[in-house]
């Protein structure tokens, strides 16, 4: 093959590819002509891979010149190939690729033409490329050419493309040539001499070009056949290079071994060897993901050391992935140290396919694995010196001597053993005394002279370490320089130890209680910032506008925007308002759904199943020709404002954004007309005045701390977070020992963010040991998520975090917990429930990353993200706790190894609809300890995963899926306390087996309705679930069978279920519903179906605070009427099938009735004359058409709020004479029209 015909095929095959992209991206504008359009995108793919096979062939011929190369039909379609080469990249449609000339129907038709002449030439020599393969195949058996060059090499990528196109990206013939390339040019790298691995390349060149020949026949020969044929071919080809093949195993393990036992390793430069290196280390992974699976006695047996050197290796792999910048920071020798690791890791994986591995043999491969191991620890002492825990702290002191711990017990240094072991104890002795003066040092010049002299010497030891210099001299040298320190300490450590300050007067378990935590956020300054941003969204210019709050972090961005946002003018100024939270991770799709959310909450689940581009139309639809206004809250990057900007309609009716960002770049370059905000800090007047309302929202500071407060507030450094944090501490903290915090924090000249993250280690420091696990666990949600308060709990329930207390459920200690955690204002409250109580919370991004930082130092858990946090975690022994946030594939595919982690939660990111069932089975046969398993974002196929069954540790199961029910053998998992289920069917079966899974405490069935069984033999028996507190999205049948299900859990708190009445019900019969045996019973939400005709009398438990009727009838609300502790009623959708009034008579009272949400009701008139609802504090009417409501809300004192949403004309009239006649401004009324 000429250079001219593979320029030409590479241009053709690059200009087809843009011409596919361009039909694919504007595959709307061809729906006047779809048929032609589809003919056409499929006649671009056939030609590109048939192109991308006659590549292949040319490539393999030009590597082999055999005789059949001057074959002269072959030379005669090579001719005749270059020359329409030519002419297809000088086509005109290649050339008008832009996005304003797009192709009309003739323009087709003649592509058509064109792409179908060049195919037809292709095809005119299928016959003869066939037979040369089979005589290539003969001659590359008899030829001498075993050398790696670029021809090969283009070759092998070329038909790695060609099986993936024609067998499937996950082709096992694929997957084994691209290891045993890796392979070959590890080897070639290592300068192994060729007389060694000679057979293997030939092996691996035969198995290529076979390889070649059977995808060019699947394809152009589909026949069933051939196709039988091919498989058992491929099946052949696959044992010559397989792994399970002893011989061919124990070839590549000689050929790793003659370059360790030679010492050719060569050095490794990043440029030219990084790629080859870190290849083979992912293929080796993939090799031991295999023997982890295949379960031979050997694996089992060595399980530990097999995840020993799977942590090993993806450690190495880690270093191999290195930016350029960090990876020249390694000395030489450290860079020979990985190279050499990889190849031990090679020896011994590829050792472990041996089929006998017992005697010399298996003592080889023990001390294999511990010279492995060696290597290992010492590259990772080495390389954690290059990003220590501060530089100047005790933290830096500790790190250091743990570095000097490990590397001391390692052979690999033996030599400088004593050296280090000196060194070592000397830091020991040195840590104390710093440890006694950290308080003072800043006060005595003698003190900060030793510090400083102290943090110099540790820096040099870290360099010693980071540079690889291990001699005994190097550190001998250290040794006297700490001789000296050391007798300066000694005279210190007598001299002020016994003044030495003691920690404050403050018990770690300082606890918050039994006190009502503050739910709503105190507001303090920024009157004159809150009045001007104001300004600029009311008025302004008439076209859609951005405004912009930019500062730093801590400043009070987010608590400015929902001052605005929920500012009465505001609300009144627009007809719609919505708040989206970006963040630094964020997904388009997440963002579009949270504003939707705000303006459609009823429509969640129909948008979370469309693309991000369809809800970026709905959004506009929802938008279109309203006036509205959206917060997009801690804006980090430009390209998140980029993906939602074209939802934004401008119909020239002052709608507004705004943004809130750290950075002003963003900020600038989203401004339209107005300036970016730049917030300002606090005074110190201002930081006071928040701190004294957080501590003493009621009364006067006490006068024998204000001077000491005021003290502490200046210390703030104008950042309101750190105002809030540190008044958590002070919230526990005897008031005579807030001097010694005043004074910790004005020894200290740090920066505002700086001081910020001491007082956020202060605050950790002195919360009780229990709760510290549990606030923790809020690093597992995304940084700026609203975190359910109800999931947190279960999941801090779960693991065994919370403590039993004698007469509480477990779920009242954990609210316990949160509202301590919320009085140290360390957790915001992000959204209350109807009633008061917290629905969502969240913390600040500062205090995210703190706990984020605090979680990896204290092994509490590992965050990773994306495709980098993947390929590039190390696992380790001690990790408990994994939270991936990536997309499905990388997870597929990242085999991670971790059989001793207790909790894994993974989120799924960047997933197109429909959604693809994940490949996730490896997770039930490796991680068998797990207590938390979290998958509810991942969806499954159409049957539940059986091998869920062997995680018998599970107390918490959230998983998504197409089943249409739950295997009986779920109730092995009989620690099971937390099941979510979300489903896509309209019912999802639960099995009988349910009933005996005492230990249930919540079972959740989302998106579907749980069906249970009504065989009555199962339902009679004597196991009854007591422990179960919720139970939501049952589908229960009215009759015997319910009321048995219904006993089945006495102690139930919250029920949601939908009732089925027979259609064949007699009209206006009267059936009884009875649950007031259910005294335990708080929330019930009910949805009746086929209810119409029979008029059902519920008999509800007394103890009801919550209740949600649908498809109710009227007979039913005298029983409402009878609820004394109701303080949120929801009726939905009534069953008047014609006008009709609900009057209520004179002696009713609904007495504790705070909430009532009305929707889509068809009653016209709604009268009373009495005082019904004497605590009322939030009345919602949705989609309701009435032309009367009662006078006497009008006098309601306790009324704060109405909203109505898609209501009448005469609702919102009605609304506004309700508050013309209370003439107040303390009634907040917002309407949302359609």
């Amino acid at each position: 093959m000429t250079n001219l015909t593979y320029c030409s095929i590479a241009s053709v095959l690059d200009n087809l590819e843009k011409l596919f992209c361009r039909l694919t991206k504007f595959e709307d504008l061809y729906a006047d002509f779809a048929e032609i359009y589809d003919e056409e995108l499929k006649v671009v793919m056939i030609v590109k891979l048939e192109l991308k096979l006659v590549r292949t062939f040319l490539l393999c011929a030009r590597k082999w010149s055999f005789d059949g190369w001057k074959h002269g039909s072959l030379e005669a379609f090579l001719s005749s190939l270059e020359r329409e080469l030519i002419v297809l990249n000088n086509y005109e449609a290649f050339y008008a690729l832009t996005d304003d000339d797009l192709p009309y129907e003739y323009d087709m038709i003649e592509d058509l033409e064109v792409l179908s002449k060049f195919r037809a030439i292709l095809r005119t020599f299928e016959v003869e490329f066939s037979e040369l393969y089979m005589s290539l195949l003969d001659f590359v058996l008899l030829s001498n050419s075993s050398m790696v060059d670029d021809v090969l090499l283009e070759f092998i990528d070329s038909l790695l493309e060609n099986l993936g196109d024609v067998f499937g990206p996950k082709e096992p013939l694929k997957e084994k040539l691209n290891f045993l390339k890796d392979l070959i040019l590890f080897v070639t790298w290592e300068g192994v001499e060729h007389s060694l691995w000679k057979d293997l390349l030939a092996r691996f060149q035969f198995v290529a070009v076979q390889a070649a020949h059977l995808s060019y026949m699947c394809w152009f020969d589909s026949s069933d056949e051939v196709f039988i044929e091919i498989q058992f071919l491929i099946s052949e080809l696959l044992q010559m290079i397989m792994p399970v093949n002893p011989e061919f195993s124990k070839t590549c393990a000689r050929v790793l071994r003659a370059a360790k036992l030679t010492g050719l390793l060569h050095s490794l430069d990043f440029e030219t060897d990084m790629g080859i290196v870190g290849n083979f280390a992912d293929s080796l992974l993939d090799m031991l993901w295999e023997v982890l699976n295949c379960g031979t006695s050997f694996a089992v047996a060595k399980r530990d050391q097999m995840q020993m050197l799977n942590d090993g290796l993806r450690f190495l792999r880690a270093i191999l992935k290195m930016q350029q910048e960090k990876f020249n920071l390694l000395h030489q020798k450290m860079k020979d140290l990985v190279g050499a690791g990889v190849n031990d890791a090679g020896i011994l994986i590829y050792s472990l396919f041996t089929k006998r591995i017992e005697g010399d043999l298996l003592k080889d491969l023990d001390l294999a694995f511990f010279d492995f191991l060696e290597k290992i620890k010492l590259i990772k002492i080495v390389t954690a010196t290059f990003d220590p825990p501060g530089t100047n702290g005790l933290g830096f002191i500790k790190f250091l001597l743990d570095n000097l711990t490990e590397l001391a017990r390692l052979d690999l240094v033996a030599h400088s053993r004593d050296q280090i072991q000196i060194v070592q104890k000397d830091f020991v002795i040195l840590g104390s005394v710093l440890e006694k003066i950290d308080e003072q040092r800043n006060k005595n010049e003698k003190l900060t002279a030793l510090w400083s002299h102290a943090i110099e010497v540790a820096n040099k030891v870290m360099l010693l370490i980071s540079s690889f210099d291990l001699s005994p001299l190097s550190f001998d040298s250290i040794s006297e320089e700490l001789l000296q320190i050391k007798t300066q300490a000694k005279e210190i450590d007598d001299m002020y130890g016994s003044e030495a300050k003691k920690v404050a007067k403050t018990s770690n378990y300082g606890s918050l209680q039994g006190r009502i935590p503050r739910l709503n956020p105190v507001v303090v300054g920024f009157d004159d910032e809150t009045k001007r941003i104001i300004n600029q969204v009311k008025h302004g210019s008439q076209k859609l506008d951005v405004v912009s709050i930019v500062g730093m972090a801590g400043l009070g961005k987010t608590t400015l925007a929902k001052r605005v946002y929920n500012n009465r003018s505001i609300r009144n100024n627009f007809h719609i308002w919505a708040w989206c939270n970006v963040s630094q991770v964020y997904r388009k799709k997440d963002l579009l759904l949270e504003i939707l959310g705000c303006i459609h909450p009823e429509n969640s689940k129909q948008y979370s199943e469309m693309e991000a581009d369809d809800l970026m139309l709905k959004l506009y639809q929802s938008l279109k020709l309203n006036k509205y206004f959206i917060v997009l809250d801690d804006v980090w990057d430009i390209k998140a404002w980029h993906g939602l900007k074209e939802s934004f309609p401008d119909d020239s009716n002052k709608s507004r954004i705004l943004i809130t960002s750290r950075l002003y770049e963003v900020a600038s370059q989203v401004k339209q007309h107005s300036e970016p905000n730049h917030l300002r800090h606090f005074t110190d007047d201002e930081s006071w005045e928040l701190l004294q309302k957080m501590l003493f929202p009621n009364e006067s500071c006490p006068l024998t701390v204000a001077t000491v407060g005021m003290q502490i507030a200046k210390s703030c450094c104008g950042l309101p977070l750190a105002v809030v944090i540190i008044a958590g501490i002070l919230a526990t903290t005897e008031q005579d020992g807030w001097k010694e915090y005043a004074e910790r924090l004005s020894t200290r000249i740090l920066s505002a963010s700086d001081q910020c993250k001491h007082m956020l280690e202060l605050s950790y420091r002195h919360i009780p040991d229990y709760l510290k696990p549990c606030l923790l666990y809020f690093v597992t949600f995304l940084q700026g998520l609203e975190i359910p308060m109800q999931k947190l709990i279960w999941l801090w329930i779960a693991e065994g975090l919370v403590q039993q207390v004698e007469h509480k459920e477990l779920e009242e200690v954990a609210e316990g917990y949160m509202n301590d955690l919320i009085g140290r204002s360390l957790v915001m409250v992000a959204k209350k429930t109807s009633i008061g109580g917290i629905k969502t919370c969240r913390v600040h991004d500062l205090i995210h990353e703190f706990l984020a930082t605090k979680g990896r130092e204290e092994n509490f858990l590992q965050l990773l993200h994306g495709y980098d946090g993947l390929y590039t975690f190390c696992e380790s022994y001690s990790t408990r706790r994994l939270c991936i946030y990536s997309k499905r594939e990388y997870f597929e595919k990242s085999r991670l190894f971790c059989p001793q982690i207790r909790v894994l939660m993974f989120f799924p990111h960047g997933e197109g609809y429909p959604i693809q069932p994940c490949d996730s089975f490896f997770i039930f046969r490796i991680c068998k300890l797990l207590k938390v398993l979290d998958l509810g974002e991942v969806v499954f196929g159409e049957h539940f995963p059986a091998e869920i069954e062997m995680l018998v540790e599970l107390r918490f199961l959230a998983i998504r899926g197409k089943m249409q029910s739950i295997p009986s053998s779920i109730a092995k998992l009989y620690n099971l306390k937390i099941f979510l289920v979300k489903g896509f069917k309209v019912t999802i079966m639960l099995p009988d087996t349910i009933w005996n899974m005492t230990n249930l405490r919540h079972i959740s069935v989302n998106w579907s309705m749980g069906k249970v069984s009504l065989v009555n033999g199962i339902l009679e028996n004597n196991s009854v679930l007591y422990n179960l507190s919720s139970f939501s999205n049952i589908l229960l049948y009215h009759g015997q069978s319910m009321e048995k299900i219904l006993m089945k859990f006495p102690n139930i708190r919250k029920l949601k279920f939908h009732l089925f009445v027979s259609k064949d019900c007699v009209p206006n019969c009267s059936r009884i519903v009875k649950m007031d045996h259910l005294s335990r019973l708080e929330s019930l939400s009910v949805t009746l179906m086929w209810a119409q005709k029979c008029r059902l009398q519920f008999h509800f438990p007394s103890s009801l605070r919550k209740l949600h009727l649908f498809f109710f009838s009227w007979s039913m609300i005298s029983r409402i009427w009878e609820l004394p502790n109701l303080e949120v009623l929801t009726l939905s959708s009534d069953s008047a099938d014609k006008e009709r009034t609900w009057e209520i008579p004179v002696e009713v009272e609904f007495p504790n009735l705070r909430v009532l949400h009305l929707r889509s009701l068809g009653i016209t008139r709604w009268t009373g004359s009495g005082d019904h609802f004497p605590r009322l504090q939030k009345l919602i009417l949705q989609s309701c058409g009435m032309k009367e409501i009662p006078s006497c809300l009008g006098s309601t004192s306790t009324l704060e709020k109405i909203e109505v949403r898609w209501c009448s004309p005469s609702v919102e009239s009605l609304v506004r004479e309700i508050q013309e006649e209370q003439d107040t401004e303390d009634l907040q009324i917002d309407i949302l029209t359609s």
